[in-house]
């Protein structure tokens, strides 16, 4: 327990309320899997359509486990509070003598405690989600069965998610302990459009194309999470490169310089850019089309879509944790900015500039690879709202920077007094 509130009570507070909410959701989904055990058809289940259908029940599956997407970026981004504190706690652990193996562990008992503990608390998160009423009264996740025994997986995986991320934390803290630079991150993750390949090639006789269109939108979203912070090392670079701006030229070095931390929480704003292209799509061929239940295809169309808000809420908050850590640790940098004729606005305007060069690309790719896939999937669906929606998700993106570096303003602003150039 003592290496578990070494990072403070807010910290760990912060990873169990996170993972809570992800155990939640991960048993929401076993609730809807094991449908399967029963009738095809459970005409007594006052449950979502989309849900109770075997036909695109898997859909909604993948929709949930989407929606635990940010907030597992957001438990990356938690276990980063405190790093100053951490960094000299492990140089002096490695000066008592621990090994980086030793930093290793340390850091998953840190953070997979936390999380082991918020997977339990998973459990009443899952038995509210099934107290919420759906549109005509229908529950968003099955009343006539739940998780059984596989709820002992879900917290299991949460705990064993939190301690690798733990370890990943050691690892760095290690390399910064050795002062050792780390390099720039590499496309690795393009690797898996081969495996979207292979699937667009394989035919519907082979895997029903329900299977077929679900892997390939895991994929992509895999695939566009993956590249989050290689994209926003190149865009930052891009920029750096060309741009005379001093409030441009601070957030794209920055940037630059770190970019792994900002990629990884604005991740999961592709998967939010994904599901609005499609929606910009699916939507308008629904009213164009159907003439009786149209309910039934729009009420989890607008499921989603509060859930892609939700989503793109808990990336605003990720991102939050970051900026503010990332201002936290500079404070002296930024002091040193404001001492030498720096206007604390310019610092104020590169902080909401780093986060749009971080989200606002990689959303506009997400919403116009979601529009034009899915018209191009259905040959018979117009891709005329795509451009719109790769505009409204580039401006809800833009606007919860805005609020997100609005909320860090007296952060910034404390961390931007003189005292902080002392060096004792």
């Amino acid at each position: 327990m003592t290496i578990a509130l070494a990072g403070g009570w807010g910290r760990a507070f912060l990873v169990a309320g996170t993972t809570a909410l992800v155990s939640g959701l991960l048993l929401a989904a076993i609730s809807m899997l094991r449908l399967w055990e029963g009738p095809q058809w459970v005409p007594d289940e006052r449950v979502l359509g989309a849900v109770r259908d075997p036909g695109t029940r898997p859909g909604a599956i993948l929709g949930v486990l989407l929606l635990a997407l940010p907030l597992v970026l957001l438990l990356d981004q938690a276990v980063r509070l405190g790093t100053t504190a951490r960094r000299q706690r492990f140089s002096a652990l490695a000066v008592a003598g621990a090994t980086r193996s030793d930093l290793r562990r340390w850091g998953a008992v840190e953070v997979g405690l936390p999380a082991l503990i918020g997977g339990v608390v998973g459990v009443p998160v899952w038995w509210l989600l099934r107290q919420v009423s759906g549109p005509e009264g229908t529950s968003l996740v099955p009343t006539s069965v739940g998780p059984g025994a596989w709820a002992l997986l879900a917290v299991l995986v949460t705990g064993a998610y939190g301690a690798a991320v733990g370890f990943r934390l050691g690892s760095r803290a290690a390399i910064d302990v050795a002062r050792r630079t780390e390099r720039p991150p590499r496309p690795w993750a393009a690797l898996l459009l081969l495996g979207a390949l292979v699937l667009f090639g394989v035919s519907d006789d082979v895997i029903d194309s329900e299977l077929l269109s679900l892997g390939l939108v895991s994929l992509m979203v895999l695939t566009i999470a993956g590249l989050a912070p290689w994209a926003a090392f190149v865009v930052a670079s891009l920029v750096a490169s060309r741009t005379a701006r001093p409030a441009l030229l601070l957030a794209s070095r920055r940037l630059q310089l770190d970019p792994r931390p900002a990629g990884r929480a604005a991740a999961a704003v592709g998967a939010v850019g994904l599901t609005a292209g499609v929606l910009s799509v699916f939507v308008p061929d629904v009213l164009a089309t159907q003439v009786g239940d149209r309910g039934y295809y729009l009420g989890p169309a607008l499921v989603a879509g509060f859930g892609a808000l939700a989503a793109l809420l808990a990336i605003a908050l990720s991102l939050g944790v970051h900026l503010t850590e990332s201002v936290l640790e500079r404070r002296r940098e930024l002091a040193a900015l404001v001492a030498t004729g720096v206007p604390v606005e310019m610092v104020s305007r590169s902080q909401r500039l780093e986060c749009l060069l971080a989200t606002v690309p990689l959303a506009a790719v997400g919403a116009a690879v979601g529009g034009l896939g899915y018209s191009y999937l259905d040959s018979m669906v117009a891709a005329t709202y795509v451009l719109p929606a790769v505009l409204i998700t580039g401006v809800a993106c833009a606007g919860a920077c805005w609020l997100v570096t609005a909320l860090l303003r007296p952060w910034l602003l404390g961390a931007l007094q003189p005292e902080h150039l002392r060096t004792a």
